[in-house]
């Protein structure tokens, strides 16, 4: 094998069926060269490669995985992934992987946080199993397995139980060995598809990273032992059947694969296509194909005549490699497309469509109307690589049939289509009565970039609609951005396609587009929250983010002329601000003061004195008369102070210190004395930005009371980072000596000011939309987020706030039940290590991976050792004290 990889996130590498070679990588995608100089490059997702051994004929075979951890063949060919989530909640997933698939995923989509994490990854439902309406681009998954996907294996059919035979082992890694393990299961066929089944553990609470199965009939585990970091220690576990391991059949794949298959003769490897193991029936297929021509007979003879079916697909599989670099392996074949076996026709339509055989092209057509959903699948495929119109009328009929239920087939349709059909075939599919050629049309002209695409969105089915618009935004059709944009203008616009249209009229840039923009922002029969992105496009007109909105992936505009904007904004503002619902007045507002429109101080101050308005909105009104200077600023800033809302006076506070600083620090002592907690809290914060010794001593005499314990706990913090903030000699002093006299023994003594006072929404914001912190990738609230950790949701109900801070500073003090795991060493030198499932005062019971169900009594303890959390040590040094603060107090408000 002479293969020069290149790239980033390096996973799986198998050898198919085929006798090519399978390769996987992660999610930001990679350049790949191989010996004859192939380079291919998928800078947008994980994808999977296919190459010749030497190296050469390197093509994508599939694309659009986030981070496929390892490939597995099943006995029938069929290539299988454990794709990972993305750390928001989204599920891991089980994929089928099929020529020119695309499961979805965008590199970009690990960017966006907002409107909703991951974009359309989860907002449009791309990463779940098949559901009417889904996006029409991508192959769904079949399932939604585990957490942490990563070693793979399929059961080769020697050495365990017959119930695993044709079951998959599939590694869960979630960072802790209390709820790790590998899965096991099974599929079954569902149209051209398959649905999982027969799931169950097969070995739990251990930390496995992967699973494989040797050649001595037990399976091997790798066990990563806990944490997510390096631990600095490993274990590889063997599990066997006792029974079956001392089989005749193991010892006998042990022999064969110690000697090697290359030297055997045809005879006796043709025996072996018939074996129990799947590794022996390919090995003794790749070497009969070795043998090339001289092979042909013997492996025509089974593929037609063996009662076995295994062998035959072996058998037609080796003439399929032969067939390559000889022609005359693949007349043989030709019979085969009407054979009684399902499976045998499906084998055979697929090699023969793989080798482009022109003489089986008739065939394939004809299998396009094959009983077998899976026959039918490998013949769509197969008649778009001849590249002949003729095939183009069957696939419309099999994709009118099919009407949009399997997705599998409809891809099939796809990609026959992309090779068979012209542009005028495509384009007058736009008028076909059946919605699933339509929008079939659609994604073949969205991969071949199509500007005519836009064609299709002027149809009268919301979905070719929304699938056009998909092709033109997320794949760069710009050349057809025009025709998006202007559907603008259109009545009732969904969501998903409500965003693209924005986001085309945001990239054109025009002052017409800015101008459009604003006018649907003020509509009132618009959504409210495309209304909201329409005014957040123009509020980063002048200035672009260099990511693209909608995907995520860097697709930079130049900065551009603010006037458009401007003047598209005045026309609407202030009408806007008068009726609008309150989100679209705030963002009216944050408009005026970013653009400086000094025009709309009378309307800023309507909306201020609207109490009837949510105080989010009168406090971006308030904040834009201060950015306007507005000339009746400071009437609104009394105005503010007295209102019964908070979150008003707080800001009002902030913003008087800025326009009146010379009795700044008397007004703030003032808020100090009387005002809510919030307006305290923000008060300190204020003071920390005001210049002289005078905010210094105010400072000092609030740390005083904090010192002497006779502070309200929820202004601890507040005042702990006010004398932290300051240049003063005597509040450093006095922060000494109250680090002095914290106790020594308290572990939560550096956090425990972070126990009261934060708040709850900034908190949650923390847990749902913090990348760095990622609470949503292991643990759930509300039925949201993953199940890597213990279920968060009543956590205020069931542990005090010291728990809860204890758990985010030092993961390993106490680690919830079912997740913390020892090692005891008993007096007599055995050792146990597993989940500890309970404890008495007399016992501790053990949940081992080698030995199950272990009681072990604590008088016989020689010593015990518990090991690491998987959730990471150093959170607290991930989130400022604040963070922290806020976070406990949303947790803590859990009940």
């Amino acid at each position: 094998v002479r293969v020069g990889f290149l790239g980033h996130d390096m996973h799986g590498l198998k050898f198919g069926p085929d006798g090519k070679l399978y390769y996987s990588i992660g999610d930001r995608g990679a350049n790949v060269k191989t010996a004859d100089g192939r380079t291919a490059y998928t800078p947008e997702s994980g994808a999977v490669f296919r190459c010749n051994p030497d190296g050469t004929e390197l093509e994508i075979f599939a694309t659009g995985l986030r981070n496929p951890q390892e490939l597995a063949f099943d006995k029938y060919g069929n290539l299988w992934t454990g794709d990972n989530n993305s750390d928001a909640g989204d599920p891991a997933r089980w994929v089928y992987l099929v020529e020119g698939g695309d499961s979805g995923w965008r590199a970009g989509f690990q960017y966006i946080e907002q409107p909703r994490p991951r974009g359309p990854w989860l907002a449009e439902r791309l990463c779940y199993p098949f559901w009417d309406g889904q996006a029409a681009f991508i192959v769904p998954p079949i399932d939604t397995i585990g957490s942490g996907p990563s070693g793979l294996a399929y059961y080769p059919g020697v050495g365990l139980s017959d119930q695993y035979n044709d079951h998959f082992f599939l590694v869960d890694f979630r960072g802790g060995s209390g709820n790790s393990g590998v899965h096991s299961f099974a599929v079954k066929p569902k149209g051209a598809g398959f649905e999982t089944t027969d799931k169950s553990q097969f070995i739990w609470s251990i930390l496995a990273t992967d699973f494989d199965f040797g050649y001595d009939g037990c399976a091997y585990v790798l066990d990563w032992v806990e944490g997510w970091g390096m631990p600095g220690k490993g274990r590889i576990y063997r599990v066997s059947d006792p029974e079956k391991s001392k089989s005749s059949t193991v010892q006998e794949v042990t022999k064969l694969f110690r000697e090697g298959f290359p030297a055997r003769s045809e005879k006796e490897l043709i025996g072996l296509l018939t074996h129990a193991d799947m590794r022996v029936r390919q090995e003794a297929q790749f070497a009969l194909a070795a043998k090339g021509s001289k092979s042909i007979g013997a492996l025509s003879a089974v593929a037609a005549k063996s009662d076995h079916q295994l062998a035959r697909i072996h058998a037609i599989w080796g003439l399929g490699q032969i067939g390559v670099r000889s022609k005359s392996a693949l007349p043989p074949l030709l019979p085969l497309l009407s054979d009684t076996d399902d499976e045998v026709r499906a084998q055979v339509v697929k090699v023969l469509g793989d080798a482009r055989y022109p003489q089986a092209f008739n065939g394939l057509v004809r299998a396009l109307q094959d009983p077998s959903a899976r026959v039918r699948f490998f013949a769509g495929i197969g008649v778009g690589k001849a590249g002949r119109k003729e095939a183009v009328q069957p696939l419309l009929a099999m994709l009118r049939e099919n009407d949009n239920q399997d997705p599998f087939l409809r891809h099939a349709g796809i990609m026959g289509l992309l090779g068979c059909s012209d542009k005028s075939t495509l384009l007058g599919a736009a008028k076909d009565p059946s919605v699933a050629v339509r929008l079939a049309a659609v994604v073949v002209l969205r991969r071949q970039e199509d500007p005519k695409v836009a064609q299709f969105l002027n149809d009268a089915e919301p979905r070719v609609v929304l699938e056009a618009a998909r092709a033109i935004n997320d794949a760069s059709i710009y050349a057809s951005l025009a025709p998006l944009a202007g559907l603008i203008n259109g009545k009732n616009i969904e969501e998903p396609l409500g965003r693209r249209v924005i986001n085309a009229n945001f990239r054109l840039g025009t002052p017409a587009t800015a101008m459009a923009l604003a006018k649907y922002a003020a509509g009132r029969d618009s959504i409210n929250s495309l209304r909201v992105e329409a005014m957040q496009c123009l509020s980063e007109w002048a200035k672009p983010s260099g990511r693209e909105r909608l995907q995520g992936l860097w697709r930079p505009l130049p900065a551009r002329d603010p006037v458009p904007a401007t003047r598209a904004i005045e026309s609407v503002v202030g009408e806007i601000l008068k009726t609008a619902p309150d989100a679209i007045r705030a963002e009216g507002a944050k408009l005026i003061g970013q653009y400086s429109l000094t025009q709309f101080g009378p309307e800023l101050r309507e909306l201020l004195a609207d109490k009837e308005a949510r105080p989010a909105a009168r406090v971006e009104a308030l904040k834009a008369l201060a950015a306007i200077n507005d000339p009746k600023l400071i009437e609104a800033l009394d105005l503010a102070a007295a209102d019964a809302s908070e979150t008003l006076r707080k800001e009002a506070s902030s913003l008087r210190v800025k326009f009146k600083p010379g009795d700044a620090t008397a007004q703030l002592v003032a808020v100090l004395g009387k005002g809510s907690l919030g307006e305290q809290q923000n008060a300190f914060a204020t003071l920390t930005t005001l210049p002289g010794t005078e905010p210094d001593a105010v400072i000092g005499a609030w740390f005083d009371k904090l010192a002497a314990g006779t502070l309200k706990r929820e202004l601890a913090l507040d005042v702990l980072e006010a004398a932290k903030k300051r240049d003063s000699a005597a509040l450093k002093e006095k922060l000494a000596k109250y680090a002095v006299a914290k106790s020594q023994d308290d572990k939560l003594a550096a956090y425990r000011e972070a126990l009261y006072g934060g708040n709850a929404t900034d908190g949650r914001k923390i847990f749902f939309e913090r990348a760095e912190a990622a609470c949503l990738r292991c643990h759930k609230v509300g039925g949201e987020g993953g199940d890597v950790g213990p279920n968060l949701t009543g956590i205020g109900a069931r542990q005090p706030r010291e728990y809860i801070l204890e758990s985010i500073a030092y993961p390993n003090a106490q680690i919830a039940a079912g997740f913390e795991s020892i090692l005891v060493e008993a007096k007599n030198g055995v050792t146990y290590a597993g989940i500890l499932k309970s404890e008495s005062d007399k016992e501790l019971i053990i949940n081992s991976p080698e030995d199950g169900l272990v009681k072990v009594t604590k008088e016989n303890i020689k010593s015990r050792q518990k090991t690491l959390s998987g959730m990471p040590d150093g959170m607290a040094g991930i989130l400022s004290t604040r963070d922290l603060r806020d976070l406990v107090e949303y947790l803590a408000g859990q009940k």
